[in-house]
């Protein structure tokens, strides 16, 4: 068996203090920096689409919001108004981490005393182009086409599985709704925040369940209703405010690839 030399025979490779010192112990703390770090940004968004849907029949696609049963417009004093918004979220990287939803509603009008409920919907609808009739469009379309949502139908072709729409059964956010004081009738904001709103951003942002929007509903018993702006508001629009971050590779991968590198290059230097 043939003895290797002196310089055949491989050596560990020791890092001297000064590499340790001038460039592992930087690489630590700049990688230890890096894990802190996440870019945080807020966009805000108005509807991509909204509308209003009926118990009665009919739409308001293009026109002012209505949420409750009013007791007072036609066609039946019980007919129930239901609000549909979706917002696209394509501005928002897939892999950000939402922190926050606030969904602000200007509110036109009202009767009564009410709650709003926020709920998930579980079934992509299409917004339709029938304006609401009577009062400020409090009154449904009477004509109904093949890409309208209503109570019954999603307006794709598809029925919804049960009347009112499908949605999640538990509010990802309540409010209480403002009550307008006539006759000055100045309209007030109200604003819908909760972690259950959060998680169903979260859901549509990194495509967990598909982005059918919302479902704003009131009271089932007269007279509760409100009128809110629709995003055909020339003022007053709902808003979708999205607080997120975006974490950055993590600060071990980081690390571990620029460690490699560094040995590699110690190996080359005492060679």
């Amino acid at each position: 068996m043939k003895n290797r030399t002196d310089s055949q025979v491989r050596r560990p490779v020791f890092v001297p203090r000064f590499y340790f010192t001038r460039f592992i112990v930087p690489l630590v703390l700049t990688g230890l920096a890096f894990s802190s770090i996440a870019t945080a940004a807020t966009v805000t968004l108005a509807p991509s689409m909204d509308a209003t849907i009926f118990s009665a029949g009919g739409v308001n696609g293009i026109g002012n919001l209505f949420v409750g049963t009013s007791g007072t417009l036609l066609p039946a004093t019980t007919t129930e108004r239901r609000a549909l918004l979706n917002f696209d979220l394509s501005d928002i990287p897939s892999n950000a981490v939402i922190t926050n939803a606030t969904l602000t509603l200007l509110v036109l009008s009202s009767q009564g005393t009410d709650t709003g409920s926020l709920h998930r919907l579980l079934q992509d609808w299409a917004e339709g182009d029938q304006p609401g009739l009577g009062f400020a469009g409090g009154q449904p379309s009477a004509a109904v086409g093949d890409n309208d949502v209503t109570w019954t139908v999603t307006g794709l072709g598809s029925t919804w599985t049960s009347a009112g729409a499908d949605f999640v059964p538990g509010a990802s956010a309540s409010a209480a709704l403002p009550v307008i004081v006539l006759p000055a009738a100045t309209p007030i904001p109200v604003s819908f925040s909760d972690a259950g709103m959060v998680s169903d951003v979260q859901g549509w942002v990194d495509g967990s369940f598909g982005n059918s929007g919302w479902i704003l509903t009131g009271s089932s018993t007269i007279s509760n209703v409100r009128k809110l702006a629709s995003r055909e508001a020339v003022s007053g629009q709902p808003q979708l405010s999205v607080t997120y971050n975006v974490i950055p590779v993590p600060a071990a991968v980081w690390l571990f690839g620029s460690a490699l590198g560094l040995l590699g290059w110690l190996r080359r230097k005492t060679a």
